[in-house]
């Protein structure tokens, strides 16, 4: 059911683009995040990287914008992308580490953090699992490889549904799944949240204990999954009642 107003969900996005010994970092955000939105019941916005200015220190200058944004949206999105520093969980990176973007990981490391202070409505995706947890800290498995006993990246197209999820009885996300057991999901990911930040709860896992799902214990609407469910909304509807469940707790 779509709710009687229409909230303003705030995508977090980093179009950081930079040069070093001829590598560029160049971050996209999906139209699929926009439509399952606005499908259930939302309007969204982008909510861009600042580009940091010589001499300012990092913190300071990414808190004012994290303040402004977050005071003109009813809900927080953090979507996929890359691996996410482990400098920011006080490890050193591993062999198996993947593509990092340092501007992205600092300012949405600071969005999820302040939402999370705030109340706001949270929905973290794939990556936005990973960074909900360092943020608020916990931490996350730098490659899952030497734990996994299923696919994890998959080879069916992403708007196909892979392997299970088995949901806790009592979470939340079984509530919204209509006490489900279990959910069928895509999957596209080496890395998974290790650790769960105080205040949270698993909310699921694959069936060879890797956890895909993560939720706050308190009402506030805070939850994390391992999966893209904006590329199966249209056919899926474990992956609609997540949006739904999101865009409602933001009105």
């Amino acid at each position: 059911m779509q709710p009687a107003k229409r909230p303003l969900i705030g995508i977090a996005y980093s179009d950081s683009s930079v040069r070093d010994n001829e590598m560029r970092i160049r971050t996209y955000v999906s139209r699929k995040y926009f439509h399952a939105i606005q499908k259930a019941g939302g309007d969204a916005i982008l909510l861009p990287a600042p580009l940091l200015l010589p001499g300012c220190e990092p913190g300071e200058f990414y808190s004012r914008f994290v303040d402004r944004y977050l005071g003109l949206i009813d809900g927080l999105l953090l979507p996929g992308g890359e691996d996410v520093h482990p400098r920011f969980q006080g490890e050193d990176p591993t062999p198996a580490l993947d593509l990092v973007n340092p501007f992205r990981d600092e300012f949405e490391l600071k969005l999820a953090q302040k939402a999370r202070e705030l109340q706001l409505p949270m929905l973290g995706i794939c990556r936005g699992i990973q960074v909900m947890a360092i943020a608020l800290g916990g931490k996350v498995h730098q490659d899952i490889a030497p734990l996994a006993g299923v696919q994890h990246s998959q080879k069916a197209p992403r708007w196909s549904v892979s392997h299970r999820v088995i949901l806790e009885k009592s979470s939340r996300l079984a509530s919204i799944q209509s006490s489900k057991d279990e959910v069928f999901t895509n999957s596209f990911h080496h890395q998974a949240v290790k650790d769960i930040p105080h205040g949270f709860r698993v909310a699921g896992r694959t069936s060879d204990g890797i956890i895909e799902a993560i939720e706050s214990v308190s009402d506030h609407f805070c939850l994390g999954v391992q999966w893209h469910p904006e590329e199966t909304y249209d056919f899926d509807e474990a992956s609609q009642k997540i949006f739904m469940a999101f865009v409602n707790a933001a009105v």
